[in-house]
C-alpha cells in the first residue's frame, strides 16, 4: 500500500516510448482530490527520477483536478518533494447555489466564494474531477505519441479562470 500524495510530491510519468514526464501534486480538495500539475518536456525514462525537480522548472503544460489512482497502482512514481511555485494557475469555478441557482465563483479550494457576474456565469466551467490518464493522454500529445484530443483544451495551464483572478490572490 503506497502513502496518499502529498501537496509538493513531484512524480514521473511513463509515456511508453522510453521516456517521461514530469507532475506534481499542487493542491488538494476535499479528502480524496488532488490538483496535478503537469511541465512541460521529457527526459529518458531512466533519467526522470533524478532530473524530476530540473524538469519541474519548466512551465505548468496542464493542471487538473483528479484522483491518485495512477499513483497509488505505481503507474504514476513519487520521486521527490519540492515547494510548489505559487505562480501555479490554480482554477476556480462556478457553483450553483439554492433554488433557484443562483451562480457563485468558488477558489480551487471550495474555500472562497463571491457571486458570479452574468459573463462568468456563461464562461466559467463547474470544477470536474477527470481521470489522471486523461493528463497522462494529454502529456504525450504534446510529445507526439498521440493526438491532440478537445478534451485536453480544459486542462492547459490558465486556459480558463483562474484563483487569482477571481479572488485576487492564491
Amino acid at each position: 500500500m503506497t502513502r496518499k500524495p502529498e501537496v509538493g510530491d513531484l512524480f514521473t510519468i511513463p509515456t511508453g516510448d522510453g521516456r517521461a514526464g514530469v507532475g506534481q501534486v499542487v493542491a488538494t480538495y476535499g479528502k480524496d482530490a488532488y490538483f496535478f500539475a503537469i511541465f512541460d518536456g521529457a527526459v529518458p525514462l531512466d533519467e526522470a527520477g533524478a532530473r524530476a525537480r530540473e524538469i519541474a522548472s519548466n512551465p505548468v503544460r496542464f493542471i487538473a483536478l483528479s484522483l491518485d489512482a495512477k499513483i497509488h497502482a505505481g503507474h504514476w512514481t513519487v520521486v521527490a518533494q519540492a515547494p510548489v511555485d505559487p505562480s501555479v494557475p490554480l482554477p476556480a469555478y462556478k457553483e450553483a447555489v439554492g433554488v433557484p441557482p443562483r451562480y457563485e465563483i468558488v477558489d480551487y479550494s471550495g474555500t472562497r466564494r463571491r457571486p458570479a457576474t452574468t459573463a462568468e456565469v456563461d464562461a466559467v466551467p463547474n470544477r470536474k474531477i477527470v481521470a489522471p490518464v486523461r493528463l497522462e493522454r494529454a502529456l504525450k500529445s504534446t510529445l507526439g505519441i498521440e493526438p491532440w484530443l478537445d478534451a485536453f483544451d480544459e486542462m492547459v495551464a490558465g486556459s480558463g479562470i483562474t484563483t487569482v483572478t477571481a479572488f485576487g490572490s492564491g
